[in-house]
């Protein structure tokens, strides 16, 4: 009871320093996002040298993740080529599956990229997707992330719930053994349904595909909102897969009762990543 009440008064608390930060998006949601990412870096520093002392070299890898999560922010919003990010995101996903599926931690190097990479991508592509101007829609980027956060909440929240009262097939069970296929598909399910209702009212269908036809573009979005629900999954796991790699339950104790930043956003940041590669492919 002392734990639920702990966690209620800290997403409180979260969501209300959040809700302004979104809306209004600018400067704001690029200091927010660049403090996640210093913040993030230090955690994964953290926990990569959990049993040894802190050199030079670490506090050189947060600096250079603030420093990509500037230069990768400053790229996509002066029109990047689109195949650069896309090569990047895909060594990206390439390095995450490998976390999940092998059977010890990264290297040095491996956990250098990790810092240096994993928070500054993702950040920089969140506030890039808040900070879109698109005459189709108002307040231009507030519904695209919006949508994206619609994705990971349901994903996330029927994954759980479903897998909870109904999950009897292990998903991953080395890495996270409470997760199921029944939850993962559930959660996958609704995340399509809800995705693409709140693209649908919110005319991001519109904006993404500009296509004459309405119900293509509807059944796009749909295709959209199941692959950004199979990437939020992927997220969630590769986060596992380090925690349990060094033996750690959370990241930090920056939010009292959820754990650190990556406990929070380790989804978000695939999905924003993947979102703004479709983006900047599309537009």
């Amino acid at each position: 009871m002392k734990d639920l009440k702990k966690r209620t008064i800290t997403a409180i608390v979260l969501i209300a320093c959040l809700i302004p930060i979104v809306y209004f998006g600018g400067i704001s949601i690029i200091i927010f996002t660049g403090l996640a990412t210093l913040l993030a870096a230090f955690e994964l520093e953290k926990m990569f040298k959990r049993e040894e002392k802190w050199n030079v070299f670490n506090f050189l890898n947060m600096i250079l993740s603030v420093v990509s999560f500037i230069v990768f922010y400053d790229a996509l919003i002066n029109e990047m080529k689109w195949y650069f990010l896309l090569f990047v995101l895909s060594i990206f996903i390439v390095e995450g599956l490998m976390q999940i599926f092998s059977k010890s931690g990264s290297n040095t190097l491996g956990n250098s990229l990790i810092t240096i990479f994993y928070p500054s991508i993702g950040f920089s592509t969140l506030a890039y997707i808040r900070n879109i101007e698109a005459e189709e829609l108002w307040h231009g980027g507030f519904f695209i992330l919006l949508y994206a956060v619609v994705i990971c909440m349901m994903t996330d929240m029927f994954a759980y719930f479903f897998g909870s009262k109904f999950g009897k097939h292990k998903l991953c069970e080395r890495i996270s053994p409470k997760k199921t296929w029944e939850g993962s598909v559930s959660g996958t399910v609704f995340a399509i349904v809800f995705g693409t209702l709140f693209a649908y009212l919110t005319k991001i269908d519109v904006y993404f595909f500009s296509l004459e036809n309405r119900l293509v573009s509807i059944l796009l979005v749909s295709l959209l909102s199941l692959c950004l629900s199979i990437i939020d999954e992927i997220g969630d796991l590769f986060a596992s897969k380090l925690k349990r790699a060094f033996g750690i339950k959370d990241y930090s104790q920056i939010f009292p009762g959820h754990g650190g930043v990556l406990d929070r956003f380790d989804s978000y940041i695939f999905v924003s990543a993947a979102l703004s590669i479709i983006i900047l492919i599309l537009k």
